[in-house]
């Protein structure tokens, strides 16, 4: 059951930084030639080849890069158990690397709390995909411009009380088929950033021309990947310009607006961190049965069980996620490159901490016999290469695909050395 569990956990953590990450890399690249201008791409087309065509990513994507690389400590602490010939030993061991593991859970939470940019980054990419799903085909002419007669309608549509002006309740109306809940994100707080966005005289409202302003932009940047090529800003929701005066002014009233509902903000904190501790509970309960059908499953077709685990089920579980971030990287821009790869570093950290932490308490409190499997120094060694190569840089040619390919097979001939040859459990 030890051997199953820690082979699904590192078959989903190297299945993202690999092969999905690479294919990201290949469905969204461009021309990153240092002489490559908007211009340049419109009327004149590069040879194609694997130095100067790829992606570029913002300097906060490899922040969270970074963060990916702060999960390989409890399975660096957990390579001491090799060490020692002691059953305690490695039970000490053992207990040391769950805390730590649910020390960087803790921290992680905490910190975005306080500092909800990587929140902001994964409202972003919602948005992103919402308006490449729903509004692009919707509300574009057959020349590739802004139906102005269609957005008109949705303000309409939008308008219940017909008083010429959006309000927050009525705006909600638009966002309706956006899976914030996936991302874990609250309605409201998507609510809130889109009419900042959208409402430019800051009354509280979106009038018709304020409504086809924010939607032609949206537009335009998902269907103009060369403009937005030079978006390299710190992490938010939406690009705004405005003058200094206005900005002040919103500001004071963002303040304002923050000051009177931090109660409810604290709510919604302990909700969240009630919600997380249900989720974790759940996860617990459904870890052995799930294990115990792969068992059976793997027998009943005569594959053997670190097939499944490590193979198949990832494939299962990532699958979903994997097409959405390659839909998300083929919009061809900085921005969405940026916020698919921070989707996907995140994905990898909570699913190295969560899956882990969850792992290691039902060793421990069972006192299951587990000799710290050859999965553990796996996904140690992949996911640190994979993270060094991601935050030491934000542009990525496409020959980096090659490296991000070959690491999966690599970590399936790493499997077979340390287990057939140097006897690893």
């Amino acid at each position: 059951m030890a051997l199953t569990g820690v082979s699904i956990l590192a078959g989903s953590a190297v299945m993202n930084l690999t092969l999905i990450w690479g294919s990201c890399v290949v469905f969204g690249n461009y021309d990153i030639s240092d002489s490559s201008t908007p211009s340049a791409l419109e009327n004149t087309k590069k040879p194609f080849n694997l130095t100067d065509y790829g992606v570029t990513t913002d300097d906060a994507t490899s922040y969270t890069a970074r963060i990916t690389i702060l999960s390989m400590i409890p399975f660096l602490i957990l390579q001491i158990a090799k060490l020692i010939n002691s059953s305690s030993g490695i039970r000490v061991v053992i207990l040391i690397s769950l805390l730590v593991t649910l020390v960087f859970l803790f921290l992680y939470c905490f910190y975005q709390v306080f500092q909800p940019w990587i929140q902001e980054r994964r409202l972003a990419y919602v948005t992103k995909k919402f308006v490449t799903k729903n509004l692009v085909t919707s509300l574009l002419t057959a020349t590739g411009k802004p139906d102005e007669s269609r957005i008109r309608e949705v303000f309409c549509e939008i308008d219940l009380n017909n008083n010429a002006s959006i309000s927050a309740a009525e705006l909600r109306a638009l966002l309706l088929g956006i899976k914030l809940e996936e991302a874990g994100l609250r309605n409201e707080d998507f609510v809130k950033n889109v009419l900042e966005d959208f409402d430019a005289s800051g009354n509280g409202r979106i009038d018709e021309t304020e409504l086809h302003r924010g939607i032609s932009k949206w537009l335009y940047d998902a269907n103009h990947p060369a403009d937005n090529n030079q978006y390299d800003e710190q992490p938010k929701i939406f690009a705004r310009t405005a003058k200094s005066e206005e900005q002040q002014r919103l500001l004071a009233k963002k303040a304002k607006q923050q000051s009177q509902t931090a109660e409810n903000h604290w709510f919604n904190y302990l909700k969240a961190a009630f919600l997380l501790i249900i989720g974790t509970a759940v996860l617990t309960l459904l870890a052995q049965p799930v294990i115990d059908a792969v068992d059976e499953f793997s027998s009943a077709v005569n594959i053997p069980s670190f097939t499944i685990s490590y193979v198949v089920l990832p494939v299962a579980m990532n699958y979903r996620e994997a097409m959405g971030a390659i839909k998300s990287a083929r919009l061809k821009t900085k921005q969405s490159i940026s916020l698919t790869f921070s989707e996907i570093y995140n994905g990898v950290f909570m699913n190295n901490m969560m899956g882990l932490g969850i792992f290691l308490f039902f060793v421990y409190i069972r006192n299951l016999s587990w000799d710290v499997s050859a999965e553990v120094l796996v996904i140690l060694i992949i996911c640190t290469l994979m993270g060094v190569l991601t935050c030491s840089s934000t542009k990525f040619p496409l020959w980096t695909t090659i490296i991000a390919y070959l690491m999966y097979p690599i970590s399936l001939g790493l499997l077979y050395v340390l287990t057939q040859v140097t006897g690893w459990s």
